[in-house]
């Protein structure tokens, strides 16, 4: 397996809304990747990462032709160093929050669309395998335990902007992500809420959410003291000359934008008395919040290195299945003990057993 990857170390917004995927776009790469071996897109608002048993050139070729974008920012992880990259991402290692929770479903959400499309029979085991894993360090570590959720630090930009009570409108609530910051909202205090609708069959959860049409989404801004937009529209929602109509009374307003590819023109920031914050720019709080997790960190990477290795032990295990059947009890036995005691010799073992054969032939 080799992972191309793209996220917000390696890229800032407008790089990685190149590789944002729509419906339509998600169909057009996994057709492309059918006859290449299959393919895992794993998409969120921090990266946009694709798992292929292919050649590398191949990927790219393929990657170029369905986004029409340069790959050159993408990070290459192959082999093992591939396993450990998706291992450690299912951990919430690799996110900006330390041990965010939303990052295993979104894992198991773009592999579960994949398989749905046919493209996982040579990547199966290894996406199962790191989603058990994604789930035995947060069972075993105290990594989310912390507010661990970029929709959490949202909802807190909001409390701490200004004193007493504020009036925020919610673009995108009946999405996942505007859907946590909803919940996370709805349970602090001194917050009117006001939230989108796009269609009669959202529900706010909230209790005392009020709801108005999507369309009525630039007659509200007037009235709103904080705007949180969370869509997964590949255009912008909020334009600035449309948000400067709207905006009849000048006071601080502080915009939100937690989309990629952004849902709020970058205009709006000049427009007096507002401030615009993009999901990047919570890097600091995650920062913060990070350092108070360094001993869950280390307990997680130690959780993450045995997984990795339990599931390279596995997989040699099956290739010299027959090998093994062949020897002798007390040395199947052997074995046995050796890959329960120390996956990683059991491994080397293999290899060294199978090198031999292959140089007695």
């Amino acid at each position: 397996m080799e992972c191309l990857s793209l996220d917000y170390k390696s890229a800032g917004v407008d790089g990685r809304k190149r590789f944002a995927m729509t419906a339509r776009v998600r169909e057009a790469l996994y057709g492309q990747f059918k006859n290449a071996g299959g393919c895992v897109a794993v998409i969120t608002c921090g990266r946009s990462e694709f798992y292929f048993t292919c050649a590398k050139k191949e990927a790219e070729t393929i990657l170029r032709t369905v986004f029409g974008a340069e790959t050159d920012a993408f990070r290459f992880y192959e082999d093992e160093q591939a396993l450990q990259h998706l291992f450690a991402l299912t951990a919430g290692l690799c996110s900006m929050l330390v041990g965010e929770d939303e990052i295993l479903g979104q894992v198991r959400e773009g592999y579960e669309t994949a398989r749905k499309s046919g493209m996982t029979g040579r990547l199966d085991a290894v996406f199962q395998s790191a989603l058990s894993c994604g789930k035995k360090v947060r069972s075993r570590t105290g990594i989310s335990s912390q507010a661990c959720s970029l929709a959490t630090l949202a909802a807190n930009a909001v409390f701490s902007f200004k004193e007493g009570r504020k009036k925020v409108l919610v673009i995108g609530a009946a999405g996942k992500i505007g859907g946590l910051v909803l919940k996370n909202l709805a349970a602090g205090k001194n917050t009117e809420i006001t939230a989108t609708l796009r269609t009669h069959a959202f529900t706010a959860e909230a209790a005392g959410v009020r709801t108005i049409p999507y369309d009525s989404r630039y007659a509200a801004l007037n009235d709103a003291d904080c705007v949180v937009c969370a869509t997964a529209s590949p255009h912008t929602v909020l334009q600035a000359d449309e948000v400067r109509k709207g905006l009849k009374e000048e006071k601080e307003r502080l915009f939100i934008d937690m989309a990629v590819p952004p849902d709020i023109e970058a205009a709006v920031a000049e427009i007096p008395g507002c401030t615009l914050l993009g999901i990047d720019g919570f890097r600091a709080q995650a920062e913060e919040n990070n350092c108070k997790k360094e001993k869950a960190k280390e307990q997680a990477c130690l959780i993450v290195e045995e997984c990795v290795a339990e599931f390279l032990a596995d997989e040699a295990a099956r290739e010299n299945a027959e090998k093994i059947r062949g020897l002798g009890d007390a040395q199947r036995r052997a074995l046995y003990a050796l890959r329960k005691e120390d996956p990683r010799a059991f491994v080397e073992k293999m290899k060294e057993q199978k090198e031999g054969v292959a140089g007695n032939e």
